[in-house]
């Protein structure tokens, strides 16, 4: 079975309103079986402030759609990377589901996507493989 037909969670979308000092983040993923889970986050404007508040909705959707597997996912950082010639989204994220606890790393290219959508993908890279053991 391929590692796509095993993923727990489906990035749906991500939007990013930005006005004036702070920005507004929507992340939508889908658990199959279960549905469709939506999280928010607001925070700054800057490029650093946005991808941290995706990187949270994000967080903030999983954690909805997990709650009843005691999961929990907090965003630690998340930035971009430029690696000759290429642009990649990275975050780091403290997963805690029951009695398991994890650092977990996640990256996207955000050559291939807008930079929300990459860092949304990003974090559910770093959360698949993790919440998917239960």
């Amino acid at each position: 079975m391929s590692d796509h037909a095993r993923r727990m969670i489906r990035f749906v979308r991500a939007n990013v309103d930005v006005a004036a000092d702070m920005c507004t983040a929507e992340v939508e993923v889908q658990t199959p079986g279960r549905g469709y889970f939506v999280g928010s986050a607001q925070g700054g404007s800057s490029e650093a402030d946005q991808l941290r508040t995706v990187a949270r909705a994000t967080a903030d959707a999983l954690s909805e759609a997990f709650e009843a597997h005691n999961a929990q996912v907090r965003v630690l950082g998340a930035q971009v990377v430029h690696a000759a010639p290429h642009k990649t989204v990275m975050v780091t994220l403290a997963a805690s589901q029951g009695m398991r606890s994890r650092t977990l790393f996640g990256v996207c290219d955000s050559d291939s996507h807008d930079t929300a959508t990459a860092t949304a993908l990003a974090v559910l890279n770093a959360t698949n493989r993790f919440l998917s053991r239960r």
